[in-house]
């Protein structure tokens, strides 16, 4: 793979295909500017249409209201989508910082064995982690048993 890329890179390969890619943004960012220039014009053929059937200010007010509820529309999905992938991150990254934790008790779990007074500090963080879990477990059974009736916060 690596040799390709050099062989690649030795002959052009590289500058050619940033040509092609030069090229393509700008003929889709050509295609995108036309294309918003012909929505343009449909929707001012739209309102002069409904500017004959309604008259020109309850066309237009009706075409204001109608963007601006579109608008407010794609505010709320943004931010409920933006939320939940916040909500996500932070369950990954306490599930990441569970895993670095275990991982470093686990390692030093023969250090504190050796050490004078090590025993009684690695029962005690033993007592203390299934403590926790024993906890963990009854807050979930709790919270999923459906005939436990539930406390509402204010």
């Amino acid at each position: 793979m690596l040799g390709s890329l050099l062989v690649g890179l030795a002959t052009g390969e590289a500058a050619a295909l940033a040509r092609r890619a030069r090229s393509a943004a700008i003929a889709y960012l050509l295609v995108a500017v036309l294309a918003v220039i012909g929505l343009v014009f449909l929707l001012v053929a739209a309102l002069i249409v409904a500017a004959r059937y309604l008259g020109p200010v309850p066309a237009a007010l009706w075409f204001g209201g109608i963007f601006l509820a579109l608008a407010v529309i794609i505010l709320i999905v943004h931010r409920l989508a933006a939320n939940s992938r916040k909500r996500e991150l932070e369950r990954q990254r306490t599930r990441e910082l569970s895993a670095v934790a275990t991982t470093t008790a686990f390692a030093a779990i023969p250090a504190l064995s050796k050490s004078r007074g090590g025993l009684g500090a690695l029962g005690l963080g033993m007592a203390m982690l299934g403590g926790y879990a024993l906890y963990r477990l009854v807050r979930e059974k709790g919270q999923d048993d459906p005939a436990r009736p539930r406390r509402r916060r204010r």
